[in-house]
């Protein structure tokens, strides 16, 4: 049998996070193989064991760290009062609840597509065990530095990287299956309002609809297609623009974004759905109190926030899959689109 090293016969001693970096392993899996904790493979635990018996080297592992260690990143959207929407707030809270549950704090940070100093800075303290990921992002430079630093992390969203572990509602069909409903309405000159195009849950929702078109052999109305409403200032002026073009029906791909256009029709005395119909592609709690009731899509954020939590979980002990997980959805026919 291989001896295991000793360190009372002396050597150098070697930190948790060099030797992550030497063997290309995270070190959170370095640490549990070396503690006993956790569920990490008798072949990794063996290979970290060998590196140290052939160098001479002692891990200097001490318990300050690794309750330092012990707090999962939950990164959220850093532009403007985007991480105060209701979905957000809701996601986070759900996963504080789960990661809470065993034992591990929250640590929240902002990041833009193209700043992410301050995940930089828990990663490089070593104060994170894994991080969240709550929307996704084309060319996210947080997705690169995360598997640079081999730190498991979740994307709740979908991304077409494989290699990632993701979990998200199925926004492509549910979209699809929304629009079909309003088509069946009768309703032809439907508009779509979107946020920023570069998101992918944008992209997935639109793509969707213009699917339920394409099925239903319907021209989709390419000239109704208003992209980029991140501000409510934009939403109104999209809104000025499409009671100029017959628009039948608004279809707004969030929920803030819903709520500014019924805030806009209100201010100009359109009434809904008498005069224009309304429907969301998400329904928060916000908007379930407009009047009149909003059409929309429902979809389980507790669900959403258990699962990401557990397969997060599952890859700092490093036993996840990686399986993409796809959750349902609801279609609730309100009062906006009757």
């Amino acid at each position: 049998m291989r001896k295991r090293y000793d360190s009372r016969s002396g050597g150098e001693r070697i930190a948790v996070q060099e030797i992550a970096k030497r063997l290309e392993l995270s070190p959170t899996t370095v640490s549990r193989a070396l503690s006993g904790k956790g569920r990490i493979g008798q072949e990794t635990k063996d290979r970290i064991h060998r590196f140290l018996e052939e160098n001479h080297y002692i891990p200097n592992v001490s318990e300050r760290t690794q309750d330092q260690e012990k707090n999962i990143c939950v990164l959220l959207p850093g532009e403007e009062e985007q991480a105060s929407l209701p979905y957000f707030q809701d996601i986070l809270l759900n996963l504080y609840d789960n990661f809470s549950a065993y034992g591990y704090g929250v640590l929240v940070v902002k990041t833009v597509s193209n700043d992410i100093h301050q995940l930089k800075s828990l990663a490089e303290q070593h104060k994170i065990r894994g991080a969240v990921l709550t929307r996704s992002i084309e060319k996210d430079l947080a997705v690169s530095y995360l598997k640079s630093q081999k730190i498991p992390f979740v994307v709740i969203g979908s991304l077409e990287q494989e290699d990632v572990l993701q979990v998200d509602f199925d926004q492509e069909r549910g979209c699809r299956d929304l629009t079909e409903v309003l088509l069946k309405m009768h309703i032809r000159r439907i508009a779509c309002v979107c946020g920023d195009a570069g998101h992918k849950v944008t992209q997935s929702r639109l793509k969707g609809i213009q699917t339920a078109f394409e099925e239903a052999q319907i021209p989709f109305p390419s000239d109704l297609l208003y992209t980029g409403a991140i501000y409510s200032s934009i939403a109104e002026k999209y809104v000025e623009d499409l009671l100029k073009k017959d628009t039948e029906c608004i279809l707004c791909l969030d929920d803030n974004i819903c709520i500014s256009v019924l805030s806009v029709l209100y201010k100009k005395k359109i009434k809904v759905p008498e005069n224009v119909k309304v429907a969301s592609c998400y329904g928060s709690r916000l908007l379930g109190l407009c009047y009149p009731a909003v059409t929309c899509l429902e979809f389980d954020l507790k669900e959403m926030g258990r699962l990401a939590s557990k397969k997060l979980l599952d890859a700092v002990e490093g036993t996840a899959d990686d399986t993409k997980l796809i959750l349902g959805y609801n279609i609730v026919i309100k009062d906006s689109t009757k």
